[in-house]
């Protein structure tokens, strides 16, 4: 109904009229003009007046005139004129206010065409629906504006019904949880959605396993179904049991991206899964180096899958080679062989362990990885065996500081299978010459020994080389000694220092500060001083004891006003009893120092005491002159007191009765 209205009130509102008249005017007159002059004929008037006509709309639509928001709307627009090939299009896409006012703030786009006729394809997305100004109704009107340069057609109102597009809904969703199924087993699916707006819908189905489908509908209102079937097949494989569980996602849309989800989750029960049964020996245990050995090794697998063979070969220090087979899967319970033949080149005693997991890379699970050793000995001449660690006769050794040191007996096991002679090198970690131990060869575990004196307290690193003399055949062991000692720590007895000032230092002052130390063993110490004011660290070594003391002197200023904390720092390096590392902490107050000026006396200021003293000096004259009254009139028989009584009531007349009172 608004649409009929806006195009019966629109019409051709064509703004040409007055050009039209002012054009014809200006003809008339200018053909009297030039026919009076007799330059013009009558056929001549006739053909300029047919040059005049205006700009001519052809067409003018839009597509689709019921749009979404957010939707694109196409403009098309064929115009042309005989008097220009230059043709600007102008298009109001919110023309009107209700009711039919023209809206001056119209979101507009301006074209130019340069033949005639021309035509112009235009678009324009409304991002609200109904009129963009007021924002009431829900038509908006589109009008069209041409012009050759010389005039100016409009066009009939299109009216485009703008309205928001709702999100599809789902009317019947899949459960939220579906299953137990088997692997395998299909499942039909339906869901049931429906669109407000009539509009198509696609359903896309994801699976949650990787595989997805889609349904696309036809407008979908009322409901329509989307059905799928589908079918999960969880990977089986060793260790892989119980229940697996996918999150199927079911996503409806409409055309204009509006989204609905929903979710479920499908649950698979998986068979359970044998472990394999292994069997693995080597034909010969003792062989010489360079001899070929054969392992022979099966496996059963309940379930006949393929089968990963891992060989780790270790030679009792490290494993050295690693083989890796794989068979294929067979009917199960059938046992698989896998043997192999193998090659050791250098003597030494060996063990070869197999592990057997019934799935290949990447099914190798820990719970199914069986496995089995095989041991070997290949002859020839070897390394001397040593026992792990360096033994110890004092395992905590303690110097006693009566004595000066304390002594540490070491002792390590050696056998050596080809009963080679072997010498064993010690390093005692003091700078000193490598004791030697050296045997006399045979099938015998020698027991090799070494004495170190301590005297410094520390950890030293005592190590021992073992050799038969051939070569790689050398064997290294280490033990870390920690060695402490009765020796007591320093402590400090006197800390003192003084300010110039009293109870503070003024910045520069030099404050000198006296700590003596004591130290029962008379050890040197060493002492860092960190004045906490961003000064350099000072260390000082004290060597010199007099009277079981020794005494560190240091000076130090402070550049600002401020409190500081000194940290002193002081040990004697030793491991002993109680604390060796001590700290001691000094408060410093720096600031700065006030006196107080004062200056001499003027004649004002004296003058000013004066005045001042005379006032009490007054005070005692008055007193005593009113004292000197007070007898003389009572010595007439008159109070003072009456006589002032007598004066205030005869103030105007002289009173002759009483006598003058002297001064």
């Amino acid at each position: 109904m608004a649409g009929t209205v806006a195009r019966r009130i629109g019409g051709c509102r064509s703004r040409t009229a007055l050009s039209l008249v002012s054009l014809v005017v200006l003809a008339t007159f200018a053909g009297s003009v030039l026919c009076g002059f007799g330059m013009l004929t009558d056929f001549q008037d006739e053909e300029l007046r047919a040059g005049t006509t205006a700009a001519t709309i052809l067409s003018f639509t839009a597509e689709p005139d019921r749009a979404y928001v957010g939707e694109e709307v196409t403009f098309t627009a064929i115009a042309s004129s005989s008097s220009s090939t230059s043709l600007t299009f102008t298009f109001y896409y919110d023309a009107m206010i209700p009711p039919f006012v023209n809206n001056t703030h119209s979101p507009y786009s301006v074209h130019y065409a340069t033949e005639s006729p021309a035509t112009i394809v235009a678009t324009y997305t409304y991002d609200s629906p109904g009129n963009f100004t007021d924002g009431s109704g829900t038509y908006l009107f589109v009008r069209l504006v041409v012009s050759d340069g010389s005039t100016t057609v409009d066009s009939e109102l299109i009216d485009i019904y703008v309205l928001e597009n709702a999100a599809p809904i789902f009317e019947a969703p899949l459960p939220e949880n579906l299953g137990p199924l088997d692997p395998g087993e299909e499942l039909s699916l339906s869901v049931k959605v429906r669109d407000p707006d009539a509009d198509p819908v696609t359903v896309t189905w994801d699976f949650g396993d990787g595989n997805f489908a889609t349904n696309e509908t036809g407008p979908a209102l009322p409901s329509v179904y989307a059905n799928q079937t589908h079918a999960w097949n969880p990977v089986t494989g060793p260790g892989i049991g119980g229940t697996q569980y996918y999150t199927m996602v079911v996503t409806v849309e409409d055309l204009y991206s509006n989204v609905k989800i929903s979710t479920s989750t499908v649950s698979v029960v998986l068979p359970p899964n044998g472990v394999p049964s292994i069997t693995f020996v080597v034909n010969r245990t003792v062989i010489d180096p360079m001899d070929e050995v054969t392992f022979i090794a099966s496996a059963l697998d309940p379930e006949g899958e393929a089968l990963t063979w891992t060989y780790e070969f270790n030679n009792s220090i490290e494993v050295f080679d690693i083989l890796v087979y794989h068979t294929e899967s067979t009917p199960p319970g059938t046992k698989v062989w896998n043997n192999f033949t193998y090659v050791f080149e250098l003597p030494g005693n060996y063990i070869v362990r197999l592990y057997v997991c019934d799935g290949v890379v990447p099914y190798q699970h820990l719970a199914h990885n069986e496995t089995r050793p095989a041991t070997l000995r290949v002859l020839g001449n070897s390394a001397p065996s040593v026992v792990d660690e360096i033994m110890m006769s004092n395992e905590t050794p303690i110097i006693n500081v009566a004595v000066g040191y304390c002594s540490v007996t070491f002792k390590i096991e050696v056998y050596d299978t080809d009963g080679d002679a072997v010498t064993a090198t010690w390093d005692m970690d003091d700078d000193g010459e490598s004791p030697v131990n050296t045997s006399i060869g045979g099938l015998v575990v020698y027991v090799f020994r070494q004495t170190r004196l301590f005297n410094q307290t520390g950890t030293f690193n005592i190590s021992v080389n073992v050799t038969d003399g051939l070569p790689d055949h050398e064997v290294t062991i280490y033990r870390l000694v920690l060695v402490s000692s009765n020796n007591l720590p320093p402590s400090v007895l006197v800390l003192n220092f003084t300010y110039e000032n009293g109870n503070f230092a003024v910045p520069g002052e030099v404050i000198e500060f006296t700590l003596v130390f004591t130290d029962p063993e008379s050890d040197t110490l060493q002492v860092k001083w960190d004045f906490g004011d961003n000064s350099s660290i000072e260390h000082y070594n004290l060597t010199e004891y007099q009277n079981g003391t020794t005494t560190c002197v240091v000076g130090h200023s402070y550049s600002e006003v401020g409190e500081y904390t000194i940290t002193i720092s002081y040990t004697d390096n030793v491991v002993g009893l109680l604390t060796h590392n001590k700290t001691k902490d000094v408060e410093i107050v720096v600031d700065n120092l006030f006196i107080r000026i004062v200056e001499p006396w003027n004649w004002w200021d004296y003058t000013a005491l004066a005045l001042l003293m005379m006032i009490p000096v007054g005070i005692v004259v008055s007193f005593i002159r009113t004292k000197r009254r007070r007898m003389q009139l009572e010595s007439q028989g008159v109070s003072l007191e009456e006589m002032r009584l007598v004066k205030s009531e005869q103030i105007d007349e002289p009173d002759d009765r009483l006598e003058e009172e002297p001064d």
